[in-house]
C-alpha cells in the first residue's frame, strides 16, 4: 500500500514539475522572440491591425530600445508604416515600433535588399584636343594667303574707312612696308600701328 502511495506521489511530482517548466517556456518565448524583427517589407495603407501573439512595443527600432508597453494577442494597434521589419505605430497616442512578423497587417511584401548606394564618380577632364573643322581651317588659310606685305609708291594717307572724305588715321611714307589684309573696290585694308586702316591700292606695290 505504501509503495503504491510513494508512486502515485512520484508521478504528481513529476507532472507537476513538467507543467511550471512548459509554462515558463512559454513566457520566454512570448517575451524574448517577440523582439525579433523580420526582414521582409509590407506596403500597406496606414491602418488598425492585430498582434497575432503578445509582442513589445519600443521606442525605437532596436530590440534595446525602451518598451513602450506590450501589445496583447489580438489587439488592435493604428499601423502607420512597414520599415525593413519594423512596423511604426500608434501605441496610446505615442509613436511606436513592433516586429513586423507579430502584426496581421493586409498588404504587398517586396524585397527587403536595399540596393547598395553606389559612390559618385567625380568626372574625369577630357584631355582631347580640340581639332579645328575643315571650314574654320579653310577660312584661316583663306586668311593667310590673303595677307601680304606691302611697299607705299608714294607718300599716302592711311584712313578709317573705304572714302577719300573718311578720317586720316596717319600717313604711309615712300617705302613704307605695310600688311593688306584684303582689297576691295579699289582699296586695300591694311594693319597700320595695330589698327585697321584703308588705303587706296593704286599706291601700293608688292614689289
Amino acid at each position: 500500500m505504501n509503495n503504491v502511495m510513494i508512486r502515485k506521489s512520484t508521478k504528481m511530482v513529476a507532472a507537476a514539475g513538467l507543467a511550471l517548466t512548459l509554462a515558463f517556456t512559454t513566457v520566454g518565448a512570448g517575451t524574448i522572440n517577440a523582439d525579433a524583427a523580420q526582414t521582409t517589407k509590407y506596403v500597406a495603407k496606414p491602418q488598425m491591425v492585430t498582434a497575432k501573439s503578445d509582442v513589445k512595443v519600443r521606442a525605437g527600432e532596436s530590440t534595446k530600445s525602451k518598451v513602450l508597453g506590450i501589445l496583447k494577442k489580438g489587439e488592435k494597434v493604428y499601423f502607420v508604416k512597414d520599415d525593413y521589419g519594423w512596423s511604426k505605430v500608434t501605441y496610446k497616442g505615442k509613436t511606436g515600433y513592433v516586429g513586423t512578423r507579430y502584426l496581421n497587417i493586409p498588404g504587398k511584401q517586396v524585397d527587403s535588399k536595399k540596393a547598395p548606394v553606389k559612390k559618385a564618380t567625380p568626372a574625369k577632364a577630357s584631355t582631347k584636343k580640340v581639332t579645328p573643322t575643315k571650314k574654320t581651317t579653310a577660312k584661316a588659310q583663306a586668311q593667310a594667303q590673303a595677307s601680304k606685305t606691302v611697299t607705299a609708291k608714294t607718300a599716302v594717307n592711311v584712313r578709317a574707312s573705304q572714302s577719300k572724305t573718311s578720317k586720316v588715321l596717319g600717313v604711309l611714307k615712300k617705302g613704307e612696308k605695310v600688311t593688306v589684309v584684303k582689297e576691295s573696290r579699289g582699296w586695300s585694308q591694311v594693319t597700320y600701328k595695330g589698327k585697321t586702316g584703308y588705303v587706296a591700292t593704286q599706291f601700293l606695290s608688292t614689289k
